[in-house]
């Protein structure tokens, strides 16, 4: 048979554990909590910029619409004096680097 002493300190030991389980339980507990809350933060967040994303192209549409292009175009033609562009304008960009670099050879001379 086991002495008294021993008892009580198998006794104290065993609510001892069972306290720091249960302290350790309701910690995890309030984290798992926590980071719920914050994904769903995130999550909300998320479907906001999305929805803002869809607003913006939405308006990018509206904005670019070659018929309103047009008509601004037609508006403004005085001060924009804009033209069609010719097959001479079209170049590649090795024509453009030395062309860049002939005029500022020019500017040095």
């Amino acid at each position: 048979m086991i002495k008294r002493p021993v008892r009580f300190a198998v006794l104290v030991i065993s609510v001892c554990a069972a306290t720091s389980s249960a302290a350790a339980v309701f910690m995890t507990k309030k984290d798992a909590e926590r980071d719920a809350r914050a994904i769903s933060e995130l999550n909300r967040k998320i479907a906001a910029e999305k929805q803002r994303i869809s607003e913006l192209l939405a308006e990018w549409s509206t904005l670019d619409h070659p018929a309103r292009l047009q008509a601004l175009v037609t508006r403004h033609n005085e001060v924009l004096r804009l033209e069609p562009i010719t097959a001479e304008q079209i170049v590649s960009v090795t024509e453009v680097a030395s062309a860049a670099r002939r005029k500022a050879q020019e500017g040095k001379k």
